[in-house]
């Protein structure tokens, strides 16, 4: 099977589809074009940077990875990745998603209560950096590019043995976990409730006109509340979060639609073009136009 991409809702560039057969997911995305923005998902993430230096963020905690260090995101796990703002140039990573229950979908199955389970329930464990200079590490980074090579290849033997090769990485995640393990206060655990509906809220709400009131009643917080939480998980203020994602929005339309630049910009929210160009070079460092002419998706 050859590399052929699609993109995603989210605009994230997916190599290889899940199927339920074989519920792996493939990502390769140009962070240097779209970032990947806060999410959550009811499955494992293995990724590693294959260019350039990134800014991985998990619930409140900040990770600077360079060129030959992975990660881990747990199940459920609020995430996001970026490049970092230091760098400059190509940022790359590729990652493996997959379903718990791809070894085998029996809760009262040995294997899933030894080893995958303590995994999903250990809340404290929301996400792990890996790096080659710790041999179990580089052994997860080296399982994974092999999941990565066997999953673009469609055979039944293959499927075996990417199931085989899963195996091992939640053996070493289950093994060494209780190692990174850190204290989870109810805090924490209520903060990223809160954070997942107001951010449900902007995906669904982003083209109207919001303010931190219609946020916080989403998520039946006063509007101090709500900015402290954006502050302490995400480290921005509501209204930055919301431009962000509209300016990212009007990234991906750039990169696939034909329609006009200032189309786009009422679309994502923006209703001033010049407050939107303006915005758009502040987080891209070019012009709407410039972008387009970058990024664009060659024609098929």
């Amino acid at each position: 099977m050859s590399d052929v991409a699609i993109t995603d809702n989210s605009g994230r560039v997916l190599f290889k589809q899940p199927t339920k057969e074989l519920p792996v997911a493939l990502f390769k995305d140009d962070l240097e074009q779209l970032d990947v923005p806060w999410h959550w998902q009811d499955a494992f993430e293995i990724g590693l940077v294959t260019e350039g230096e990134v800014l991985l963020s998990v619930e409140s905690e900040r990770f600077i990875l360079r060129t030959g260090d992975g990660f881990f995101v747990n199940a459920g796990a609020l995430n996001a990745c970026c490049q970092n703002p230091e760098s400059e140039g190509a940022c790359v990573i590729k990652s493996v998603v997959f379903e718990p229950g791809i070894v085998d979908s029996a809760e009262d199955n040995i294997f899933y209560d030894h080893y995958i389970a303590p995994i999903i329930t250990n809340n404290a464990l929301k996400g792990l950096v890996l790096t080659e200079e710790t041999p179990w590490h580089k052994e997860i980074l080296r399982l994974m590019i092999n999941c990565w090579d066997s999953c673009l290849r469609s055979d039944e033997a293959i499927d075996s043995g990417v199931r085989d090769i899963i195996s091992q990485i939640v053996f070493l995640l289950s093994a060494h976990s209780h190692r990174e393990i850190r204290p989870l206060s109810a805090k924490e655990a209520r903060d990223s409730e809160r954070i997942r509906m107001m951010l449900s809220f902007i995906d669904e709400h982003y083209r109207d006109d919001l303010n931190v009131a219609a946020l916080s009643e989403s998520a039946e917080v006063s509007e101090s509340e709500a900015m402290r939480c954006f502050h302490n998980m995400l480290g921005t203020t509501p209204i930055q979060y919301l431009k962000s994602y509209r300016i990212r929005k009007a990234a991906e339309l750039l990169k696939v639609s034909e329609e006009k630049i200032v189309d786009i910009a009422i679309d994502c929210g923006f209703q001033d073009m010049s407050y939107f160009a303006k915005t758009f070079r502040e987080a891209k460092g070019i012009t709407p136009t410039e972008y387009r002419e970058k990024f664009k998706n060659p024609a098929k």
